[in-house]
């Protein structure tokens, strides 16, 4: 007996058949709480009993269907149901949330690692803030997922903000007994498939409470063959947050902004899917103050977050990995008004400001005839003291 020939249709068919199949057991397992890594040999398993073999994304892409369902359809609250609801908990005040996914959204080379490494130097070796908001607790082990950056990158970040140190013998080294316990880089990677979660969770299990940065998101999904632009791009993530979420991390992953959006509010900026943004409880938006002008180094840092009054700070880097807060945008503002306010004033007024200035530096009172007596050419003749008050 000759075996039975499927027509190309009848193949179609019963692919989707199985993939029904599949997704249905992806929302079981979801809805179970069975963790990604188990999740996903158990998919494979049941796909190669069904001759389809699938690759980690796809099967990602299967669960982030799953979960979409899930859910939209969960079930409203009642008055009997009880909660165990955490206070809101900060690492960096107003900025970065603790324990709950962070996104740091910029354009290439504003700064977004540099960033990162001031804040991790200005907690291990500071006085308890950054850029003028307070820093809780003592600085944590830091973890880093660093594919998309090579070794020398790192140096060039991580060395002036004391966190990297050259040997006697020419080598570096993380600063011995520093912040930072794990650093993978792009000749070392880790990506975010399941063994990659897998590695870093254990990781995380070492060193509970830990900062984990991830730079950047795309590097380290890069190899699931994940549509950035799609939902399913932020599955990784998911996974990731189900694997280290019993250690109390710090997640703070950072991400390219869209050029076309990269002025808009933080939520907006991200580049591609909005799954990303949706995904993390905070999102830091980095963008050049003035991008028309170039010689302009200052930085507009504002957030957007679920429970957060958003924040709105001017900063700059003014070595590699150093940076000073300028204040408020509102306070740039201020400056720029009352500089149109000075460029308006007569010569008889602007010399009477200095003098104004001097005294105030020096906590003396000026009056009108002391104005006079500093510079009586300015308030000489009839009038002069008339003058003086009025200036």
């Amino acid at each position: 007996m000759s075996d039975l020939i499927l027509s190309p249709a009848d193949l179609a068919s019963a692919d989707r058949k199985v993939l029904q199949g599949l997704h249905k057991m992806a929302k079981r397992l979801i809805a179970e709480k069975v963790p990604p890594h188990i999740r996903t040999a158990l998919i494979r398993n049941e796909a190669l009993n069904e001759r389809l073999s699938l690759r980690d994304g796809e099967i990602m892409a299967i669960c982030a269907t799953a979960r979409r369902e899930l859910q939209g359809r969960a079930g409203a609250v009642t008055e009997t149901d009880e909660f165990d609801i955490p206070d809101e908990v900060w690492a960096w005040e107003n900025v970065i949330a603790g324990q709950t996914p962070n996104l740091v959204v910029a354009l290439q080379k504003v700064g977004k690692t540099a960033l990162i490494a001031g804040l991790i130097s200005a907690w291990y070796y500071g006085n308890g803030e950054f850029l003028g908001h307070k820093l809780h607790g003592p600085c944590p082990p830091v973890i880093i997922a660093g594919t998309d950056q090579t070794m020398a990158d790192w140096r060039g970040v991580l060395a002036p903000a004391g966190l990297m140190q050259r040997q006697e013998n020419g080598k570096w080294r993380l600063t011995p007994n520093g912040p930072i316990r794990r650093l993978w880089h792009r000749s070392q990677p880790v990506y975010l498939d399941i063994p990659g979660i897998e590695d870093i969770a254990t990781e995380c299990e070492h060193y509970p409470g830990a900062l984990l940065i991830c730079d950047t998101y795309a590097a380290l999904v890069a190899p699931l063959g994940l549509d950035e632009a799609k939902p399913e791009a932020a599955e990784p993530l998911y996974n990731l947050m189900e694997m280290i979420e019993p250690h109390q991390i710090t997640p703070v992953l950072i991400h390219h902004a869209s050029k076309s959006r990269a002025n808009e509010r933080a939520s907006n900026a991200s580049r591609n899917s909005n799954a990303i943004p949706a995904a993390v409880s905070q999102i830091i938006s980095l963008q050049w103050l003035e991008p028309d002008k170039k010689g302009d180094p200052r930085i507009n840092l504002t957030t957007e977050g679920r429970n957060s009054k958003p924040i709105d700070l001017v900063i700059e880097q003014v070595d590699r990995s150093q940076w000073i807060s300028h204040g408020t945008a509102d306070d740039i503002k201020e400056t720029k008004r009352l500089e149109k306010v000075e460029s308006n004033l007569s010569d008889r007024q602007t010399n009477a400001l200095i003098e104004l200035r001097d005294a105030w530096d020096n906590h003396q009172e000026l009056t009108a005839p002391a104005l006079v007596a500093l510079i009586p050419d300015e308030f000489d003749g009839k009038g002069g003291l008339r003058k003086a008050r009025a200036t």
